[in-house]
């Protein structure tokens, strides 16, 4: 059997739950796939080109009249942050979520040794007659994570620790393709977006109390295999997402200041999840994070 091992991953994040359309039977995305991608990887760039480019202070000191204050440079951005304390806010782990022709207790036992926790998730995907048709966001009351009020007053940073791993391999010795895809998400609960002036971007739809949204470190991964090859692929990497959970996020996603001041002067919880799907001849996965939190 002739072995190769992948080291290509491309980063990519998300700022909804999506439900692809149909996909080829040999493994690879869909157009309907591809166009949600590339369309939810655009939204971050959307968001950063929305974060203010000026400080209060500075737009006090521009000229007056001056119709386009973006020309002005800023000496730093997320002002609402400079020079503030940062607070260690706690960790966390979100399971692990395996992929494997059978979910049987006995079976991951007998074939793997494994024995799933109670935090862990499982999901069926025999290639090509059972094939894990759609993505799958999933959640466990155990990664949820709450912030009493007044607690943070601008940044909520969220730095993962992220361990996607699978093998992919045609078990009659075809060629074959596979597709992974994989995204931390957390969901924020608020009270504060129960507020009809919280509108979800990517919807146009009223939050009704939360708001889901990609953390850094999501990656897809699609490829052919020749016959009789075998690709294996285990990462641990790090990531940090931009500027992080703070004010001009808010605001770039369309929030007033009313809601924001609301959000912080709250208690909110996060739901943490992983979103994952395989498609083709993956025969075993394993994905999970772990995640540390920083706030101001």
């Amino acid at each position: 059997m002739k072995i190769r091992s992948i080291f290509v991953f491309s980063a990519i994040a998300a700022m909804s739950v999506a439900a692809f359309g149909q996909q080829f039977g040999d493994g690879r995305l869909s157009r309907e796939e591809l166009n949600q991608i590339r369309a939810e990887a655009r939204q971050q760039i959307e968001l950063a080109k929305k974060s203010p480019l000026l400080s209060p202070s500075l737009r006090a000191k521009a000229a007056p009249g001056a119709s386009n204050l973006a020309t002005i440079p800023s000496p730093y951005d997320d002002p609402d942050s400079f020079g503030n304390n940062v607070k260690f806010l706690g960790s966390l782990y979100a399971g692990t979520v395996y992929i494997y022709h059978s979910c049987s207790a006995q079976v991951l036992q007998d074939e793997l040794g494994l024995t799933l926790a109670a935090d862990d998730k499982c999901i069926v995907h025999n290639p090509p007659s059972a094939p894990m048709n759609q993505t799958q966001v999933l959640y466990d009351p155990a990664w949820e994570y709450t912030i009493p009020k007044n607690t943070v007053s601008n940044t909520l940073y969220v730095m993962t620790n992220n361990n996607p791993g699978f093998d992919a391999f045609d078990v009659n010795g075809n060629a074959n393709n596979y597709t992974v895809f994989y995204t931390p998400v957390v969901t924020f609960v608020s009270t504060a977006l129960n507020d009809p002036l919280a509108i979800d971007p990517s919807t146009g739809q009223p939050m009704n109390g939360q708001y889901t949204a990609s953390l850094s470190g999501g990656t897809t991964l699609q490829r052919s295999l020749a016959a009789n090859e075998f690709a294996s692929e285990y990462r641990s990497y790090a990531s940090v997402g931009s500027r992080g959970f703070s004010r001009s996020y808010w605001r770039a996603v369309g929030l007033p200041d009313s809601v924001i001041n609301k959000i912080y002067n709250r208690k909110m919880s996060l739901r943490f999840g992983i979103r994952v799907r395989v498609i083709g001849a993956v025969n075993f996965g394993q994905f999970y994070y772990s995640m540390r939190m920083l706030g101001d």
